[in-house]
């Protein structure tokens, strides 16, 4: 009886593996979140391993409550901002003015002004700071020299809500490829949190291989400590292959692996 019990069990377990995997290979593709899973696959000639599932699993659930997030105009409202004297607390309100109008050139020019200010940037108090990311994030792209110069703020709080606005502007899908391979490169000369990058770098999987390869060469040379210590689990992610870490083999793996005829349906969006 018990030998009986035991071989049901393992057939249970087998077929629920089974279903899992083809589950993982068939699933709708709606119903998955893009260039993602589906993309792996196709690179890997179907099938990615446990740690490439989940590091995707992981990102994706990152990208999704950050989509979320960035659709909503922000609301901010600062314990702190009591404490601020009449100039400062009037500089907030401008700058609510201006996100509740979408005036971004508004939000822009005042965001400028204090980046030229002598007070720059430990000298400005942090509620202002948080207010001026938080418009500049809804905003997104258009903003990007001005909250990449938030990094060199002292206060963790202010570099991290940074690090946050940086990421989700670069997840905008709207992006060609090129554009969102200029941009990968700029973050990643400056950002120093490994966590971040490497969920940014997973931008890779949005652009099409030629642009891909060439984006992972410079950001071998070019990018920062954070970024060169995640850029391995990432290229390996994103072409299926261990120890693609020279110019050289990344070249050989283009030319194994050429842009497809199809990748306009495949990455969405304009390429170029």
């Amino acid at each position: 009886m018990k030998t009986r019990y035991l071989v049901l069990a393992v057939a249970a377990v087998g077929g629920l593996a089974w279903y899992s995997s083809w589950a993982l290979k068939s699933g709708d593709g709606e119903n998955q979140s893009p260039n993602v899973i589906v993309g792996h696959d196709r690179r890997a000639d179907g099938g990615v391993d446990a740690k490439s599932r989940k590091h995707a699993k992981r990102i994706t659930k990152i990208r999704d409550e950050k989509s979320t997030m960035s659709k909503e105009k922000p609301v901010f409202d600062f314990d702190d901002e009591a404490n601020l004297n009449e100039e400062q607390r009037a500089l907030i309100a401008k700058i609510r003015e201006a996100l509740d109008d979408e005036d971004k050139k508004t939000v822009l020019r005042l965001v400028q002004k204090m980046q030229k200010s002598d007070e720059w940037p430990d000298g400005i108090p942090k509620a202002v700071k948080m207010a001026a990311i938080e418009a500049m994030g809804w905003f997104g792209l258009g903003c990007l020299p001005e909250i990449v110069g938030f990094l060199a703020d002292g206060d963790q709080e202010v570099v991290q809500s940074t690090l946050e606005k940086l990421e989700e502007a670069i997840s905008d899908m709207d992006l060609s490829d090129r554009d969102r391979s200029s941009i990968l490169m700029q973050v990643a000369k400056v950002v120093n949190d490994s966590d971040t990058m490497d969920s940014i770098l997973f931008e890779l999987n949005n652009m099409r291989h030629s642009v891909a390869v060439a984006t992972i060469k410079e950001l071998m040379v070019s990018g920062s400590d954070a970024t060169k210590s995640v850029l391995p689990d990432n290229v390996e992610f994103y072409t299926g292959e261990e120890g693609l870490d020279t110019p050289e083999k990344l070249d050989k793996w283009l030319e194994e692996n050429p842009d497809d005829e199809d990748d306009e349906d495949y990455y969405g969006g304009a390429k170029d």
